[in-house]
């Protein structure tokens, strides 16, 4: 399991399965079994389908976006770095993408009435076909390369925070 599929994909392993999140993670957030069941069971049913080697499979999971609902079993505090600011945008990210796909479906269901429209608007559903596939494009690049450089930049100062405080070799 990776959160860096380009360092999988280099050092050609049999079979690999990619997941966004953080490093570290691979298996889920601490103290949330249900999710780490969730994800555990997804890359064994995911690596047992791959056929052919070097195949790197992505798992659908997302870092704060799981769907699973669980109160953490772990109620300590984390030892590792935070940056609240960080956490701000993660969390930015998230609301965009979630009031992109409310925006996504308010525009299909413009659209399926202004199909069902007794007197159509000429080239209304054309149109608002065309936004569902931009809104589609823009749910997409945050949902990926946006939410990887967030967490890539994340993970390059926590690993040098921890370096320099001696914790990481």
């Amino acid at each position: 399991m990776s959160v860096q599929p380009h360092i999988t994909a280099t050092v050609g392993v049999p079979r690999g399965i990619f997941l966004r999140y953080p490093a570290g993670n691979q298996v889920g957030e601490a103290g949330k079994p249900i999710q780490q069941r969730a994800i555990l069971t997804a890359a064994l049913e995911s690596a047992y389908s791959i056929e052919s080697p070097g195949t790197v499979i992505e798992l659908p999971f997302r870092w704060r976006r799981f769907p699973t609902e669980e109160e953490p079993v772990f109620q300590g505090k984390s030892s590792g770095p935070r940056h609240r600011q960080a956490e701000v945008i993660g969390e930015t990210l998230d609301t965009m993408v979630r009031q992109a796909r409310e925006y996504k479906s308010w525009l299909e269901g413009r659209r399926s009435q202004e199909e069902a429209s007794a007197t159509p608007i000429l080239g209304l559903s054309g149109a608002l076909r065309a936004q569902v596939e931009r809104v589609d494009q823009l749910i997409e690049v945050l949902d990926t390369s946006t939410l990887d450089q967030y967490r890539e930049v994340v993970n390059s100062i926590a690993t040098l925070e921890l370096r320099a405080s001696g914790k990481f070799v």
